[in-house]
């Protein structure tokens, strides 16, 4: 069983006593896109409850014979580096993908500072998916999706609240969701340790996915007090605050990173890594040309 399990079940015996305890641990969810959450208070759920509807009912509608580009962002981890790379990626993709008023952020928290963003929890984020699904032009609109977070050796990225919300999103639970909806043109970005598990389960001719690393590998940077990880520095502080296109932007944010990591003699290398359906390329480039003009 991968880390981010032991940890979910460790977290369900504590919350659920000590007759649980003493049974073998296992995913709870059985496979399952699911979650160990504790309430939070009432002022703080209504809260909650208020971010999430006013961030999805605000996304503005599909412009019919248009290219119209969503985004979803995901920091599901309460540590603070994971929302700040998080709030200023999508800072930087929303002008760059023409997606203004287009875009939402789901953060699981940074750490003790006050909560500006709907909670990235499994049924969050998959009412964003469901409601991007449900505004957009299947034929002709591309979603942008870029998650942060720490990663397992399974590839689960791990969703986290400290003490109070523990899940896992394997990366079948992310293609089922999209295609679900019936998000069929889609870029999604992984910033997570052992990301390129994402890679296989998404990849078609309509899909470009990029990742931290390959499958097998950490990646680097994610110290709570940071900035950026090394994935997000490179690709987006780096590479599209410069004016570079998406997938320049990779391609220089790779050898960036093994500079990086050669330099603070960092083995093995995080390698990130590519997958580029064609007409999802094609249909990247048109956006991000439209953009510009």
């Amino acid at each position: 069983m991968s880390k981010v399990w032991v940890l979910i079940a460790a977290m369900w015996m504590a919350c659920a006593g000590t007759a649980l305890a003493q049974q073998p641990q296992r995913d709870p969810f059985n496979g399952q896109f699911g979650v160990v959450e504790l309430a939070p208070a009432p002022g703080e759920a209504a809260r909650q409850a208020k971010l999430i509807g006013d961030a999805l009912s605000n996304l503005a509608p599909q412009r019919p014979g248009e290219l119209d580009v969503y985004m979803i962002t995901g920091a599901l981890w309460s540590d603070p580096v994971f929302e700040r790379e998080a709030t200023q990626a999508e800072a930087l993709m929303r002008p760059h993908f023409g997606a203004e008023g287009r875009s939402i952020i789901l953060s699981a928290g940074a750490g003790t500072a006050p909560r500006n963003y709907p909670a990235a929890t499994p049924n969050n984020l998959a009412a964003a998916i469901g409601q991007v699904g449900a505004l957009i032009d299947p034929n002709e609109d591309l979603v942008v999706i870029f998650l942060t977070t720490h990663g397992a050796p399974d590839g689960t990225a791990a969703i986290r609240e400290h003490n109070r919300m523990f899940a896992g999103l394997r990366p079948a639970h992310l293609a089922s969701l999209l295609n679900q909806a019936n998000i069929r043109n889609r870029v999604v970005i992984v910033s997570a340790c052992f990301s390129g598990a994402f890679i296989a389960p998404l990849a078609t001719d309509d899909t470009i996915v990029l990742t931290a690393a390959q499958h097998d590998r950490s990646s680097f940077g994610c110290r709570p007090e940071n900035e950026w990880t090394f994935f997000g520095d490179a690709l987006f502080n780096r590479g599209l605050r410069s004016g570079g296109t998406l997938l320049q932007s990779f391609d220089d944010a790779k050898r960036l990173i093994e500079g990086w990591e050669r330099e603070q003699n960092l083995t093995p290398a995080s390698n990130p890594q590519r997958y580029v359906g064609a007409r999802a390329e094609q249909m990247l480039r048109r956006a991000e040309a439209a953009a510009s003009r």
